[in-house]
Formats: C-alpha cells, structure tokens, sequence
C-alpha cells in the first residue's frame, strides 16, 4: 500500500520539493541568511536528485487498474523517465543544479 502511494503519488511529491527549492532560492539573496540558504539550498537539491532517482525506481503496482484512463500511462511514464535520468543523473555528492526541465 505504501509503495503504491508512492508511485501515484511521485509527480506531486517532485513538484513539492521544486516549490521547496525555488523558495529557498528566493531567500538566498538576503544578506543575514543569504549564506545559511545557499547551503540549504544546495542540501536540499542533492536530497531531491536522491529521492528523485528512488521514485523512479518504484516498480509500477501489479494491482493497478489497467483499464483506468491514466493507468498505462503513469506505468509507462517511469520508462521515460528512466531513461531521462540516466541522461542528466545528478549524483548526491554534486552541487550542480538540477534540470529544471526534468519531470517524472
């Protein structure tokens, strides 16, 4: 059941985080924390490419309904995405930015 919230749930839980980092961007210019943020910031980016990389490891649910609407696509979607990330992988140990045109 949680794997399968999860997987349903991997788009919302990716934009989120991008909200998070765009945020915590926006406070990076103040003089009093711009530093503080910075590393936040950058923290944050390597803990989303982690989580980012376990998402998409998540094997599409065996018991979801394969005549719904979306169904094939959100268990095709993970191939793709798969394939993006192997592309533009950001490793956890990087500070480079992430693709802002990368999606699940």
């Amino acid at each position: 059941v949680i794997h399968k919230h999860f997987y349903l749930k991997r788009v919302e839980i990716m934009a989120q985080c991008e909200e998070w980092i765009a945020d915590i961007q926006q406070h990076s210019s103040d003089k009093r924390v711009g530093r503080t943020m910075s590393h936040h910031a950058a923290a944050l980016k390597r803990h989303t490419a982690q989580l980012r990389e376990e998402l998409l490891k998540l094997p599409c649910p065996e018991d979801l309904d394969p005549d719904a609407d979306d169904a094939s696509e959100m268990c095709s979607a993970t191939a793709g995405a798969e394939e993006t990330l192997m592309h533009d992988q950001v490793t956890a140990s990087s500070s480079k930015e992430l693709p802002s045109d990368f999606k699940l």
